[in-house]
């Protein structure tokens, strides 16, 4: 498969990143706003998540319908997500339908109306989806975790705001928080597939006409503002669901690539730590992995399971008794080759889908403004050895920076 990849900034500031693969058929198109729910003030909460579901409810040229219809009547299909730090809106299709695509991708943007009987509608169906995931004890957990590890910062808020902004939400506030977040030097449009660079860029510069405006800017997490502990919340539920963790760097930092091969150590698959210690041979939690994040200026490890709540004090002690082996003993060469193949092989076959290929190339260039080519990056990973992981292994797993959030049925407390 060969690809190439060009790039190309228009004047008011819009970046129009493409990478051609000349033996696929299809295309898969994203548009990247630096615009999330860290960027949003208390009084707005949530408002970047309800900005990305209304605009699918009718534009100047569009109903609701046609929308809805635009790519799935040529065979494709359109979407999008919303994160803590940006919002995707992504399509894909065979490649002759690029005009139409971009088409309906910057309608979507420049010229949604925001219908009032549409946005009381949608505001029930993502009071349905908060009220959702409130019900999922895993989703819960999770929110709680970053509430306490983020205290009085809106990266710590959920992406999906709180009943009383949503309900607050009108199309003067969506037009204003649109208008103000969503500058071209805020976007970057990105192409996988068998596309032309130069007919992509054609094609948006004729129709991607929103005005320049300030940069988006978000209030930094204060390092002194986190505080290990444990928290403990009940709900009516049979299970406890408990994350231990702590805040980390940034997406910048090059550890980033170090802590991601420590991770697969601990959760890679079946044949992980975590997996293997605390499901197979103790028996003490069916699901439990570890994650990473990485944002602009902080990011968060951690380890996730649930279990038995009477159970609950030994997967912790087992645990942590993981992570005290990972500080204590090296990881030997076997097992660092064997995670750092799986994991190599990981991108390079998620590579493989076009979109999964716009997915990373979005992300790197919301955050770095480049590229990093696959080979570079699969550079990185061979590089790291059993020293570097013990290294930060020894810098991050100290017990006592952990703060622990417990969810599990009031009877257990």
């Amino acid at each position: 498969m060969t690809s190439l990849r060009k790039q190309t900034t228009l004047s008011n500031g819009l970046t129009i990143v493409t990478e051609t693969v000349d033996t696929v058929r299809s295309v898969a198109l994203g548009i990247w706003v630096r615009a999330g729910s860290r960027y949003e003030p208390a009084t707005l909460a949530g408002i970047s998540h309800f900005l990305e579901h209304t605009v699918f409810k009718g534009t100047k040229h569009r109903t609701t319908f046609e929308i809805a219809s635009s790519l799935e009547s040529v065979g494709g299909h359109l979407n999008a997500f919303t994160t803590k730090e940006y919002t995707c809106y992504h399509a894909r299709f065979l490649s002759e339908y690029l005009e139409q695509a971009v088409d309906v991708l910057t309608d979507l943007l420049l010229h949604p109306t925001f219908p009032d009987a549409e946005i009381e509608r949608e505001k029930s169906v993502v009071l349905d989806e908060l009220r959702d995931s409130k019900d999922v004890p895993e989703e819960l957990a999770f929110d709680t975790f970053e509430e306490f590890l983020y205290p009085d910062n809106s990266i710590g808020r959920p992406i999906l705001g709180n009943e009383t902004s949503i309900n607050n939400f009108n199309p003067t506030a969506l037009t204003k928080y649109l208008d103000e977040n969503y500058g071209p030097q805020n976007t970057i449009i990105v192409a996988a597939g068998f596309v032309n660079h130069e007919e992509l860029v054609a094609f948006i510069s004729d129709k991607y006409d929103r005005p320049q405006s300030s940069a988006n800017s978000f209030e930094p997490v204060l390092e002194a503002s986190y505080v290990p502990g444990k928290e403990v919340r009940t709900k009516d539920i049979q299970q406890s669901h408990l994350i231990t963790g702590l805040p980390i760097f940034s997406v910048f930092d090059e550890r980033r690539y170090d802590i991601a091969v420590l991770n697969s150590i601990l959760s890679g698959g079946m044949s992980s730590r975590l997996f293997q210690n605390i499901r197979e041979a103790h028996g003490v939690a069916y699901q439990i992995f570890s994650f990473v994040n990485h944002y602009r200026d902080t990011g968060s490890f951690g380890i996730y399971l649930a279990t038995d709540p009477l159970k609950r004090d030994l997967a912790v002690e087992l645990t942590f008794n993981e992570l005290e082996k990972m500080v204590k003993n090296p990881v030997n060469d076997a097992e660092l080759e064997m995670v750092k193949a799986q994991y190599k092989s990981g991108v390079v076959m998620g590579d493989e889908s076009m979109e999964r290929r716009m997915m990373r190339l979005g992300r790197q260039q919301i955050y770095y403004g480049e590229n990093m080519s696959l080979d570079k990056f699969l550079q990185k990973i061979e590089a790291i050895d059993v020293e570097r992981i013990q290294v930060l292994a020894r810098e991050l797993f100290n017990p006592d920076r952990f703060f622990t959030s417990i969810l599990e049925p009031a009877s257990a407390v």
